[in-house]
């Protein structure tokens, strides 16, 4: 493949990649971190077709999209999110690049499954969880294995039975370039992506540094209000659920005095006050990183280049969405990715 197609292949499988993880992002979940990894599915397609440096720079595509897309860019989720997909990319290659044939797509999807959990599950007993990490461990991995394989399997059928998929690997695959238009953003975007990166950062600092529950109460509830003040919809449900899990399972390390005891747990003053605390400073993050990157990043370089054209290919699948049919994902998904109708049939 010449360089093009290279950077051209990379920036449609990345376009996938942020198409599947808006799909994912609309999912309630219980954890912060808790993913079905949809958009696995295009880097685990891209080890077999693309060189180890492009394949590295769509993991950052990937990453990065995820960021932008569900507002966390600035937020515990991004490094979480960041930590399980390089490690799960690496993996992955590693393993398929090393049996080849020997070795499916669902035994790939399952080991990049259990590398990905393994360094969230790392990261959260360091910043959220503690101790009680271990308590959340089982069914995380276990929820990691079948998701794995589940993608893995669809892999196994979309690699065999894909059009668009057959031609990305014979290198003939040659959409219009996805690249937006390179003209300068407008002065006001510029100064309005200032004001709200100069206000965000003292809003993140004041979570992150500031001890007082009040203090970071009222930070979550400011980051809330100013995602409210730009006409965004706020998911109330999957927030809710995210935040009540973190608080939950914070309680399995008890410390402080005990407030109640139902079922045998012992509540402590410490643990909820902990929970509380952590729960407030990742929603208050998503919120206030949402608000921060309404108007997008302006990246310079290569990777700058990948992730517009990227979200340029996005808009065109976005577009196209109506097309997909779950009787039929393996056709729905070329349908989308030709654009239009226009692949082969």
């Amino acid at each position: 493949m010449t360089k093009k197609s290279v950077d051209t292949a990379t920036a449609w499988f990345g376009a996938l990649c942020f198409f599947l993880s808006a799909v994912e992002y609309m999912i309630p979940k219980p954890l912060p971190f808790l993913r079905l990894g949809l958009a696995n599915l295009p880097i685990m397609l891209a080890v077999e077709v693309l060189p180890l440096p492009a394949f590295l720079a769509l993991t950052s595509v990937k990453v990065l999209g995820q960021g932008l897309i569900g507002g966390t860019l600035f937020s515990y989720i991004f490094v979480f999110s960041a930590a399980g997909s390089l490690s799960s990319a690496l993996v992955m290659w590693g393993l398929k690049k090393a049996l080849r044939r020997h070795v499916s797509w669902i035994g790939v999807g399952v080991a990049g499954a259990f590398a990905s959990n393994a360094a969230q599950l790392g990261l959260a007993g360091v910043w959220i969880f503690g101790q009680s990490a271990w308590y959340i461990a089982p069914p995380f991995v276990a929820v990691g294995v079948v998701t794995g394989a589940l993608l893995g399997g669809f892999a196994n059928a979309y690699a065999a039975r894909s059009a668009w998929y057959a031609e990305i690997r014979a290198g003939t695959f040659s959409p219009p370039d996805p690249a937006p238009d390179s003209a300068s953003d407008p002065g006001r975007i510029r100064s309005e992506r200032a004001l709200r990166g100069a206000v965000g950062g003292l809003l993140l600092l004041t979570l992150l540094f500031i001890p007082p529950l009040w203090a970071k109460a009222l930070t979550a509830l400011a980051g809330v209000a100013l995602v409210i003040s730009d006409g965004k919809r706020i998911h109330w449900v999957p927030t809710v659920v995210m935040g009540a899990g973190i608080v939950f399972f914070n309680l399995f390390t008890p410390f402080g005095r005990v407030l109640a005891s139902p079922l045998g747990l012992p509540i402590t003053g410490g643990a909820l006050r902990s929970g509380i605390e952590k729960a407030l400073a990742v929603e208050g993050m998503l919120f206030i990183s949402r608000w921060m990157l309404r108007y997008g990043l302006n990246l310079p370089g290569r990777a700058g280049a990948l992730v517009s054209s990227a979200f340029a290919a996005l808009d065109r699948l976005t577009a196209e969405r109506g097309r997909f049919n779950p009787r039929d994902p393996v056709a729905s998904l070329d349908d989308l990715m030709y654009g239009r109708g226009k692949g082969p049939r």
